[in-house]
């Protein structure tokens, strides 16, 4: 005779696997919160300094030539050593994560390319895989986005 709790899946591994991320990615956050980049200016006029998350903490004149610089010239300086230190900030929380974790992109997620839907759905995947293998219910289908419609948000 069979038993009824053979008929449900295995939720104590997929709980398990799920806390595996859940445990990875907590530790990335610790470590990120950790980290800051620094990058300094061709010209060594300023220093730029990026937080664990890749957002402006401070930003330091090293010598006073900024005053007699024009004000295009000054900021050209400015957005280049900005732009520098994020792409340098995003290689950082890559090699931080030490590699895909649940199958995360970190340049697609710090860009806000990443659709937070997909991203949960990408963490929660291995669970759900051992649930459907243990015959449990299928997957929820989520719906595809109608880009087409006008929110009134502009992408």
């Amino acid at each position: 005779m069979t038993h009824p709790r053979d008929d449900f899946p295995d939720l104590g591994s997929a709980l398990e696997m799920f806390e595996q991320e859940q445990a990875k990615l907590a530790e990335f956050q610790r470590r990120l919160a950790e980290t800051s980049t620094v990058v300094e200016s061709r010209n060594h006029l300023l220093t730029v300094t990026l937080d664990g998350n890749g957002e402006l903490s401070e930003l330091k004149f090293n010598t006073t030539a900024y005053r007699s610089m024009a004000p295009a010239e000054l900021a050209s300086v400015i957005t280049e050593t900005l732009q520098k230190a994020r792409a340098q900030s995003l290689r950082t929380m890559q090699e931080l994560m030490g590699g895909p974790v649940a199958g995360l992109d970190i340049n697609e997620i710090a860009t806000g390319e990443a659709d937070l839907a997909a991203v949960l759905g990408k963490v929660m995947e291995p669970s759900l895989r051992l649930v459907q293998e243990a015959g449990g219910p299928p997957a929820p289908r989520r719906a595809e986005r109608d880009d087409s419609e006008n929110d009134g948000w502009e992408r």
